[in-house]
């Protein structure tokens, strides 16, 4: 492990791994049982994907309305206070894609669905508290990738999303350490990911990016998962692991974390991350980092609104 500012470690991916692939031997049955992202959730980002001018709001209300707790959720939305306009509450699916808009009803779509893998009676981790954090990590990332000229912010967004579905596998196939290294961590106001390498030998990162894999998940994306914590070891798209490593700190230090507060503050170590940005996005010289998270702060109570609105009653 090589120590860096702000008391956080890098592990050793190819030591990690070779521990997590020993600790899985055995439990193929366990690994089996996480599910994949609903099937209509595929058809529907498939349907989102195209240019914004051909999509068939029509048609995408049709695939809404296959799934109940989609159909609820971007119903319930549409017609939220951070949303709805005054006047008669929206009914119609299709109006309320119309209201939330082509990109907002694809967030939901996405956050709807992965919340899914995540069993709701997940001891350990609180699972609104897991996709808050993962919530307002992609609308960070998003922000942050827009505000640096970089290429693709939808997909910064989705990579903040993903970026922590490591603790999926090891919640599900290693409860009670997952737990206990979660629980200790919280009581010592520690990193997770330095008491999951000491006390499994492997983080979620590992896991994540075994995960990933078997979802089939883009290469940028896998390596978004497995370097997020240790963002100068990219090579696929360093920017990108970049903008999700610093999104990631921004919400540990704003209360969107994993629920606790670090004891050493997130915030310190962000100027490698950011060195790593300016080296892949140009436009980020342009601007400072404590400029951005002053920015931010602006709208932070809107993304805890946001999530807190998208998460209620879960």
């Amino acid at each position: 492990m090589k120590e860096i500012a702000g008391n956080e470690r890098f592990s050793q991916p190819a030591e990690a791994n070779l521990v997590l692939h020993r600790a899985l031997d055995g439990k193929d049955d366990l690994l089996a049982s996480i599910p994949s992202i609903p099937a209509v959730m595929q058809s529907l980002l498939d349907e989102l994907d195209q240019p914004a001018d051909t999509v068939n709001l029509l048609r995408v209300a049709e695939i809404i309305g296959h799934d109940e707790t989609l159909a609820a959720q971007c119903l319930r939305m549409a017609n939220s206070a951070l949303f709805s306009r005054r006047g008669p509450e929206t009914e119609s699916l299709r109006g309320a894609v119309r209201t939330l808009g082509i990109a907002r009803t694809r967030e939901i779509a996405l956050s709807c669905g992965l919340m899914r893998v995540m069993p709701a009676s997940m001891k350990g981790l609180d699972p609104v508290v897991f996709w808050k954090h993962s919530l307002a990590c992609a609308i960070i990332a998003r922000k942050l990738a827009r505000s640096v000229g970089f290429g693709d912010p939808d997909k910064a967004y989705l990579a903040g999303l993903l970026h922590d579905i490591g603790y999926i596998v090891n919640l599900i196939v290693f409860p009670q350490q997952t737990q206990a290294a979660i629980k200790k961590a919280e009581h010592e106001g520690r990193f997770v990911e330095e008491v999951e390498l000491s006390d499994l030998g492997f983080t979620h990162c590992q896991s994540g990016e075994l995960l990933a894999r078997r979802w089939k998940l883009a290469e940028a994306l896998v390596e978004v998962i497995l370097r997020h914590h240790n963002a100068a070891t990219s090579v696929v798209n360093p920017g990108l692991v970049a903008i999700v490593a610093l999104a990631d700190r921004l919400c540990r230090a704003s209360d969107l974390g994993l629920g606790y507060v670090d004891a050493c503050n997130p915030m310190q170590g962000w100027d490698a991350d950011w060195r790593l940005l300016t080296e892949h996005c140009p436009l980020a010289a342009e601007i400072t980092w404590d400029a951005f998270v002053k920015e931010t702060e602006a709208y932070t109570e809107e993304i805890h609104k946001l999530v807190s609105a998208m998460y209620k009653g879960r």
